[in-house]
């Protein structure tokens, strides 16, 4: 069967916690809020779950990791669909092939359309609906990375007017809580997200001593709480 949009959609971008659970808005929820694939992988999956009373098409697709439109290595079977009232489907994500970095992840993003299917009467009139759009993180990793994606493993680094964090594993580290100098730094607003062998300066208005944090795990949970003296090392000018 052939779906046409052509109702005009006004698109509600879901900003939901990375933390834990399901990413969820009004009726349609997402199983996860992370997609982990491994280079051994050939496909994963992803569970679209409607407990609205409406019908919703669903429209999904991976971005690179600019989160703008573009061609990925992957595609999602079924690429759009109807998910009716009480009801889930199963999206898989397969792998085309194509070259990534053997010695990091890769990061793409799983972008998830939901738009509410119009009935009766309501066909007939000029609609404005309402869609939502889901974005989770996905990352492929490669074969062999000989090192576990250890939260402990960021290092604490001196810096004038706040705190440098360096990631030297071939992981993307996401942070879930960070306390530097007893004061909790807002993830909402700081960068949460260290990609692979990179660093980030947090900007904290005074030199950092002390620190505290936990990242993601590849499920969405917290990892074990992690303490450091900040490093004498400092930033050059």
């Amino acid at each position: 069967m052939r779906w046409i949009l052509r109702v005009p959609v006004v698109w509600v971008c879901l900003l939901f916690s990375e933390q834990n659970g399901a990413a969820a808005n009004g009726g349609i929820s997402l199983g996860q809020t992370r997609v982990i694939f491994s280079a051994a992988d050939k496909a994963q999956t992803v569970k679209v779950k409607n407990t609205d009373g409406q019908t919703y098409l669903i429209q999904s697709k991976v971005l690179p990791a600019s989160g703008k439109s573009g061609g990925t290595p992957f595609i999602v079977i079924p690429p759009l669909f109807a998910l009716h009232a009480e009801s889930q489907q199963l999206l898989r994500i397969v792998s085309q092939g194509g070259e990534f970095p053997s010695d990091r992840e890769s990061l793409f993003y799983l972008e998830v359309l939901a738009i509410p299917t119009l009935a009766g009467k309501e066909k007939a009139a000029v609609q404005v609906s309402m869609g939502l759009r889901f974005v989770l993180k996905m990352f492929y990793r490669p074969a062999g990375l000989n090192v576990a994606p250890a939260a402990c493993r960021l290092q604490m680094l001196a810096h004038p007017d706040g705190v440098r964090i360096k990631n030297p594993t071939p992981y993307y580290q996401t942070l879930g809580r960070l306390v530097v100098n007893n004061t909790s730094v807002n993830l909402h607003i700081s960068p949460s997200m260290l990609a692979p062998l990179s660093e980030q300066i947090y900007s904290l208005g005074g030199r950092a001593t002390r620190a505290e944090w936990q990242t993601l795990t590849d499920y969405g949970d917290l990892s074990a709480l992690c303490q450091q003296i900040v490093s004498p090392i400092q930033e050059k000018p």
